[in-house]
């Protein structure tokens, strides 16, 4: 289990920033996913680059205009076309076609068409696949690839497959491993299949790269809440076996705790008896002192409790000692009669 001792220093926020956010993390996703996918941008903030439009204007000036873009129907989503059978060797008549699939990809996605959206950014990877061997492609196409990934990790994760989702973020991040879009759609995903260390790795590498980021934040906070109340979860679950279990061990420690405070108590109790017992006999020797002829100087309870305890010492020591002799006594006195018995027998 992940170890739950996190603060928002962890997660390499400012305290406070984002805290009124609404921090669950599905509709962060919800709200997010299809402005992501149907912008052209490969940033989370998914705002449509001039460059891709005007790209596709000069590749379709390029190429001629009869050139033909049909895809053919599938019955099943991610089967190939025949755009993938036949690989476009043009640079940029595989571009524009790429460009093209995106933008379907983009429509497909807005009208719900989630099959047909994956298609169409899928298309758009393969004919790119050439112009990229080795991760050596131009700028355009890397932005290109990247775009079309993570528009299809969206959609795998509106269409439940988390994994998936997963797998094609992690593909777009092998081209460009600092892009806080893939970083981000990894990371959602990663969440939703259980693995939060892995999301929460993600969202920090895309915060130190954007720390403006709303998307990235909100994902954060809500990581970090989830994690809290797992926390709380675990400790009510541990709370309710202990109190299942009859809580043994705390009341074998409350228990042993309890003894020890009477016995505490029971001692403070004779030792002031004790105490008032032995000023009664200070008290005593005092008047026995003063009421003798001819009468004794007082004595003092510091210096009559220190002759006291010496007096007492002495006669504990005499009283051993005795008993010690009396032992010593009767051990020689069986010693000599088990001798006795011995010869005796003998004779």
């Amino acid at each position: 289990m992940t170890e739950v001792r996190d603060t928002l220093e962890d997660y390499a926020i400012p305290p406070g920033e984002g805290e009124d956010e609404d921090a669950a993390p599905m509709a962060v996703e919800d709200e997010e996913a299809k402005e992501d996918v149907v912008d052209a941008s490969p940033s989370v903030d998914i705002t449509d680059d001039a460059n891709p439009a005007d790209s596709t204007a000069a590749a379709a000036a390029a190429v001629d205009e009869s050139i033909s873009e049909s895809v053919s129907t599938e019955s099943t989503e991610g089967g190939t076309d025949g755009d993938d059978k036949k690989p476009v060797d043009d640079p940029t008549e595989a571009l524009l076609q790429a460009m093209n699939h995106k933008e379907d990809g983009n429509n497909h996605f807005k009208s719900g068409d989630l099959i047909s959206a994956a298609r169409s950014y899928r298309h758009g990877t393969t004919l790119l696949k050439n112009l990229n061997q080795g991760n050596t492609g131009d700028d355009q196409v890397k932005q290109l690839i990247i775009s079309l990934q993570t528009n299809l990790s969206t959609v795998c994760f509106k269409q439940n497959k988390h994994k998936m989702s997963r797998d094609v973020a992690s593909k777009a991040l092998e081209v460009d491993n600092q892009n806080v879009k893939a970083l981000y759609r990894r990371a959602v995903a990663s969440r939703a299949i259980g693995d939060v260390d892995a999301a929460r790795a993600d969202l920090k590498q895309a915060y130190k790269l954007d720390p403006t980021n709303t998307a990235v934040k909100k994902e954060l906070l809500a990581i970090k809440k989830s994690l809290e109340d797992l926390k709380k979860k675990e400790k009510a679950r541990l709370s309710k076996a202990f109190s299942k279990s009859g809580s043994l061990l705390y009341s074998d420690k409350e228990a042993e705790e309890k003894r020890k405070q009477e016995e505490k108590k029971e001692q403070q109790r004779r030792d002031a008896e004790a105490l008032k017992k032995r000023k009664q006999e200070w008290e005593d020797e005092c008047v026995r002192r003063m009421s003798s002829e001819p009468p004794e100087e007082a004595i003092s309870y510091e210096d009559w409790d220190k002759a006291k305890k010496k007096k007492d010492e002495d006669e504990e020591k005499a009283r051993k000692k005795a008993k010690k002799e009396e032992e010593d006594r009767k051990k020689e006195e069986r010693r000599k009669a088990k001798g006795s018995s011995g010869s005796k027998g003998g004779k």
